[in-house]
């Protein structure tokens, strides 16, 4: 998966910097469930490929811990299969607790190939992967990508804590809850995968973007702390005040008509497109964070009925 497109290809949203054409991943259809302190709507699944969910949460979590040596698994600590019910090492310590193995991520940064060891020592596929993100999603935990394997479908139920994979919850969350990673000391990563479960699980962390990098969390532009802090765009807003509120926040805005579908008043695309051929009296619907001083506008010539980013044709707007 690549980052913001990857997340969002069952949607006409994409990637700020590449966010204008369609949105697709090969071989990859997702049924998005996008759980956040914002209750966001749940996707319909695409009819064909693999069998995907996308869970986004505003949750995080990190705790930067000192090392610990990796455990060495004797036969007591192995199940029936050989694979081991419990394992530990510096990042992360797995236990099965039931028909749930219980994962509590120390070290959410440390070196892919630890989780990697870890996760496989008991049977399963698990990827943490840190995206750059601006300095308030640091720590942040952007969603799950989850590939059902070969869990019939009808054993796949979307739940706003996390979807239930032949009857078992598979989450993610925080202890405390609420904290941040990182921030808080004491903050923990704890995911729980049912101990059958044969699929894949991808879940993205918010690390500190370096210079010139595109933003992961691009769409969280009006939440508290981030570059459009306060702007309210639900009703939308002629493009020269947006500019305004721009500039006063030292900004440089970048532009993207919205296309629609006449036929069902669905967003079918964003295309770029150069300042020059916005006019003032545009409509801005939304806004993108793209990186660090540049913010993406995206607009149409004209009003529309009511704003496609509010009304389930597209993710709400994390404001």
């Amino acid at each position: 998966m690549r980052d913001v497109d990857e997340l969002l290809r069952p949607l006409a949203r994409v990637e700020p910097g590449r966010p204008d054409s369609k949105a697709s991943g090969a071989g990859a259809r997702a049924l998005l469930a996008s759980v956040t302190a914002h209750e966001r709507d749940a996707v319909p699944a695409a009819p064909r490929g693999p069998r995907r969910l996308v869970l986004r949460t505003a949750s995080a979590a990190v705790l930067t811990a000192g090392l610990v040596m990796g455990v060495v698994l004797g036969p007591s600590l192995l199940g029936g299969g050989g694979e081991a019910i419990s394992y530990a090492n510096a990042a992360v310590e797995i236990h099965r607790e039931g028909d749930q193995f219980v994962a509590r991520i120390k070290d959410p940064f440390a070196d892919h190939d630890e989780y990697t060891e870890a996760f496989h020592a008991v049977g399963l596929s698990i990827r943490l992967r840190p995206v750059p993100v601006s300095p308030g999603g640091v720590g942040e935990i952007l969603g799950m990508m989850i590939s059902a394997g070969d869990t019939p479908a009808p054993e796949i139920k979307t739940e706003p804590e996390g979807p239930l994979i032949g009857g078992v919850r598979l989450s993610m969350d925080t202890v405390p809850k609420g904290c941040r990673p990182g921030q808080d000391g004491d903050c923990v990563m704890v995911m729980r995968v049912p101990a059958g479960f044969t699929g894949d699980v991808d879940v993205r962390l918010g690390r500190q973007a370096k210079p010139g990098e595109e933003y992961a969390n691009f769409d969280s532009a009006m939440a508290p702390g981030e570059m459009f802090d306060g702007v309210r765009l639900r009703n939308g807003r002629p493009v020269d005040d947006i500019l305004a509120e721009a500039r006063e926040r030292g900004l440089t805005a970048t532009f993207s008509l919205i296309r629609m579908d006449e036929r069902t008043g669905a967003m079918t695309s964003f295309e770029p497109l150069p300042a020059d051929q916005v006019g003032p009296g545009w409509t801005v619907w939304n806004a993108w964070q793209v990186k660090a001083g540049v913010i993406r506008l995206l607009v149409t010539p004209g009003r529309l009925p009511e704003n496609p980013f509010y009304n389930g044709s597209a993710p709400p707007p994390t404001s």
